[in-house]
């Protein structure tokens, strides 16, 4: 599987059958989840780093939107953020700029080629991160987020390095948990797992990356 910033916009969903199926497979059920009801917040994480957490992020927003469904992605992995690597995009501004008060968010949300698709990166690394996250500012911002997009999907660090995953988990309708096929360690899995079971968050499922 290629890094999307290695390509066109027009070839991103140029992936062989096996992926595509995977992907729009994972597409379905996060669409089912918001049959009934107004689940928007999806959240993407992983047990260990290296797993695909970003790339899955990117090609499940990637499908939502080419599906019509007004999508935007939000970097919230500020240790190591990599969604502006996957499209290609500057990250001097972003989230935390946002939620610190130094800019407005229509100055750091980025459009792209893809209709329907919006991207927030993580923006310029700060010392009190940590905080930004249990803020009445982000609560607020994931409220006015709800009111304008079909869904949002955040991308956020490893499951069992800090709690920041946790504390985002708080913030969401459902989540998904990327393992890859012979380097996720069972234990890891297992442990991401009752992590997010301890803090009540709703795992939609596991998302396997890397199979042949």
């Amino acid at each position: 599987m290629y890094l999307m910033g290695e390509t066109k916009y027009e070839d991103y969903l140029n992936l062989d059958e096996i992926n595509l199926k995977a992907f729009n497979g994972l597409k379905a059920n996060i669409q089912l989840l918001n049959a009934d009801s107004e689940k928007k917040v999806i959240m993407i994480t992983s047990a260990e780093s290296s797993e695909g957490r970003s790339t899955t992020t990117s090609y499940l927003s990637l499908l939502l939107a080419k599906s019509g469904k007004k999508t935007i992605i939000v970097d919230c992995d500020l240790k190591k953020p990599n969604i502006h690597n996957m499209f290609g995009l500057t990250n001097d501004k972003g989230l935390v700029n946002y939620l610190s008060g130094d800019v407005l968010f229509e100055k750091v949300v980025k459009t792209t080629e893809i209709k329907n698709l919006s991207i927030l990166t993580s923006g310029a690394s700060t010392l009190n991160y940590a905080e930004l996250f249990v803020s009445s500012r982000f609560n607020e911002f994931i409220i006015s987020l709800k009111k304008d997009y079909d869904y949002i999907i955040i991308d956020t660090p490893p499951i069992t390095i800090g709690a920041d995953a946790e504390v985002l988990s708080r913030y969401t309708d459902g989540c998904v948990l990327v393992v890859k096929s012979g380097k996720t360690e069972r234990k890891s899995a297992h442990t991401a797992k009752e992590i997010l079971q301890k803090v009540h968050a709703n795992i939609i499922g596991v998302f396997l990356n890397g199979t042949d």
